[in-house]
């Protein structure tokens, strides 16, 4: 497998791509305004924070023209003053997310492709000084690291994502449970990515429904596995349950392979139509979609990202 550390890194190039791109208000967008979720603020009585690159449909008067000079590259000035938006990254850890086919250990699991797509996207809000929260739900707790801000406290987002809990200690309460934990820990509201397979006995549409309550903007990105949604599977077989241990013994036949595979998407199709009726995003991931593909083009296709 390839190691944790390895996951997480992103070269310069690619950050600096990032820089370009916002995390979009599905709120806003919907509305067909101007996808601008913070008040604007200049003047010398700010305090500066930072620069970014500067973005088509910034305000000029936000550009720097001393470094264009230098540098020749457009740069836009950040204050602190400005009003900030809560980005919430909620990362299921669940002995599922971590499940991988037998003979695949070298390729990535659900779990480290959720990691690196709330990595790319804490990135990308802490450039436009959002406050970032990541948190993490494993072993019946959900784990927080407090709100950061700027992009120098990207080694920070990148050190928790890095700390995975051990495969014994995920097993614990339904999604619903561990989400209200998280909205009571609150006092804002804000954007809420939710990275998670969804696989919870029982089922989903509450939990979500958590989210909905509280009044939270929500992204649901679900994240299988390929072998979940077409499995090459034949002959007797013994099923074991990834959280719970339990074990079924059965005959994978061709009719029982195309039940399966109905099902599950319409499994799928159904956390769809639960989510777009309540206008949260959803968009179904794969772990083995290839990442720059995935943040760059499908999330901006989806206006997930602009």
């Amino acid at each position: 497998m390839v190691p944790a550390s390895d996951q997480l890194l992103f070269d310069s190039a690619f950050l600096a791509k990032l820089e370009q791109l916002e995390l979009l208000s599905r709120r806003v967008h919907q509305s067909d305004r101007p996808a601008e979720r913070r008040a604007r603020h200049t003047g010398s009585s700010l305090e500066f924070a930072d620069y970014r690159n500067y973005s088509f449909g910034d305000d000029l008067r936000r550009i720097d023209w001393n470094i264009y000079g230098r540098f020749d590259r457009l740069f836009v000035k950040l204050y602190q003053a400005e009003q900030d938006l809560p980005v919430h990254f909620l990362l299921d850890a669940s002995a599922s997310m971590r499940w991988q086919p037998e003979g695949r250990a070298e390729t990535r699991s659900k779990y480290d492709q959720a990691r690196r797509l709330a990595a790319a996207l804490g990135y990308i809000a802490l450039t436009r000084l959002d406050r970032v929260h990541l948190h993490r739900f494993d072993g019946g707790t959900v784990t927080d690291l407090g709100g950061v801000r700027g992009r120098n406290q990207f080694h920070q987002v990148l050190r928790f994502l890095r700390e995975t809990p051990a495969a014994a200690e995920m097993t614990g309460p339904s999604l619903e449970k561990c989400l209200q934990t998280f909205a009571a820990r609150q006092k804002r509201r804000g954007l809420v990515f939710l990275l998670s397979d969804l696989f919870d006995p029982q089922g989903s549409e509450r939990a979500l429904g958590v989210l909905q309550h509280h009044r939270f903007e929500a992204e649901v990105l679900q994240i299988l596995d390929p072998a979940e949604l077409d499995p090459a599977l034949q002959g007797d077989l013994r099923l074991v349950d990834a959280e719970t241990g339990q074990h079924l013994d059965l005959t994978a036949q061709p009719a029982l392979v195309r039940k399966y595979r109905e099902e599950i998407r319409s499994y799928c199709a159904s956390v769809e139509t639960f989510c777009r009726r309540r206008s949260f995003g959803y968009l179904r991931l794969t772990s083995d979609q290839p990442f720059e593909d995935l943040v760059l083009r499908i999330l901006r296709e989806e206006r997930v990202l602009r």
